[in-house]
């Protein structure tokens, strides 16, 4: 099915359940085993897209879900290369704070992101910055990484 047809009915979901002034962020994504990767971002914090040695931020977006019942929706496409990463975050990443009130923001993730090695340095990245201030947001990642195509045509995510 594609991916824009999945937003569109998820849209339209929470358009006619009628919850109020509530709408959602969200980012849907596919890979294929060539390493095309098809995503939807409706008002999400932007990807980061690790790309060798470069660290990309595809600017590629839509209205959340819930806002427009007949809203639609677009999709962007790029093309991965093995070792190829994308990482995806929620708000509670870019909007964690220390105890001066500053935010971790999009330029330290994008750094951080761009010399991690795993998820689990950008968690501690944001412990570091925020240096127990709570948070007051989830504070959530997931990466995707492309290794590439086997032989056989099978690729190894």
């Amino acid at each position: 099915m594609p991916l824009t047809e999945i937003v569109a009915a998820v849209n339209r979901f929470f358009t006619y359940k009628h919850i109020g002034e509530k709408y959602a962020t969200m980012i849907i994504a596919r890979l294929r085993p060539d390493g095309e990767l098809e995503y939807v971002n409706c008002g999400h914090v932007p990807p980061v897209w690790i790309c060798g040695t470069e660290v990309l931020r595809p600017p590629h977006g839509n209205l959340p879900v819930g806002l427009l019942a007949e809203a639609s929706y677009a999709s962007d496409h790029c093309q991965m290369k093995a070792g190829d990463r994308l990482i995806l975050v929620t708000d509670g990443v870019t909007e964690a704070e220390n105890a001066r009130g500053d935010m971790f923001d999009s330029e330290r993730l994008e750094k951080v992101a761009g010399k991690s090695r795993s998820m689990e340095d950008i968690f501690a990245a944001v412990a570091d910055f925020c240096g127990g201030t709570p948070l007051n947001d989830d504070c959530t990642v997931v990466e995707l990484a492309y290794t590439g195509t086997r032989q056989s045509g099978h690729s190894i995510y």
